[in-house]
């Protein structure tokens, strides 16, 4: 994980506890959780991040991918309540040659 996207990943955090409305909905796991429209800003803004694909779990939760031309990728869960938690963040995304197999058309 690069530097920066370890910083964002701590000012999320911070936010997370600097929040009122947080301390009443805590995140699952000790996860770094904000607005999903702030994230999903941070993630545009600072790496050029932009989501290629969402999937929603039985529980509700809407799991979505955001990658950025470098190669970085960010995977959130974001709660129906408009919350979305860091699951994972890494480097070197790989797209697949013809994404459209998996798709569920």
């Amino acid at each position: 994980m690069s530097f920066g996207k370890f910083l964002m990943i701590a000012g999320l955090a911070c936010a997370t506890l600097a929040t009122p409305a947080f301390a009443q909905d805590p995140s699952p796991h000790g996860l770094p959780c904000a607005d999903r429209d702030h994230v999903a800003g941070q993630l545009r803004e600072t790496f050029g991040e932009h989501m290629i694909g969402s999937g929603l779990a039985e529980s509700g939760v809407l799991f979505e991918l955001y990658v950025g031309q470098a190669g970085t990728w960010t995977l959130l869960a974001t709660t129906p309540t408009g919350k979305s938690c860091l699951v994972g963040a890494g480097e070197a995304w790989e797209p697949r040659p013809d994404p459209d197999i998996f798709a569920a058309r």
